[in-house]
């Protein structure tokens, strides 16, 4: 993973959440390995309410109370600071996100990560770009 500094604030795309609660097996170790670097440097891990949404609805949906609840846990632990999302984020994550090429969801989570003040955007999602003020990681094997 590329070079990420102590106390660094990273902002955590949901698919890699995903990686880590539902264990899916071609993905946890990677999943298990970016937590791992990120504790090592003291990184303060970032996300959004919309994250907390995402993460929740399939497992939900598909009655796996199990999930739900590794997910409340993992987001309530106090280890991972929550953007809280209102309406005049959403329209400037509208009004920018296609511009950059950005799907309006994407456009959220990476608008709600720059406005907060995050240097690293973590995710395997290739359509996310590198910006002035915030690089785009992908990390290994997740």
């Amino acid at each position: 993973m590329d070079k990420i500094g102590p106390g660094a604030l990273v902002y955590i795309d949901t698919n890699i959440f995903v990686y880590l609660v539902e264990v899916d097996p071609r993905f946890y170790r990677g999943a298990r390995k970016v937590f791992q670097a990120l504790e090592k440097v003291e990184a303060r891990i970032v996300a959004s309410e919309l994250t907390i949404a995402e993460c929740l609805y399939q497992p939900s949906r598909m009655d796996n109370s199990p999930a739900v609840e590794a997910y409340e846990r993992l987001f309530a632990s106090g280890e991972i600071e929550i953007i809280p999302l209102d309406g005049a984020l959403a329209k400037r994550a509208s009004m920018r996100g296609g511009k950059v090429g950005l799907k309006l969801i994407d456009a959220v989570h990476y608008f709600a990560a720059l406005e907060y003040g995050c240097e690293v955007f973590l995710t395997i999602d290739s359509a996310f770009r590198s910006g002035p003020k915030m690089r785009v990681v992908m990390p290994e094997g997740a």
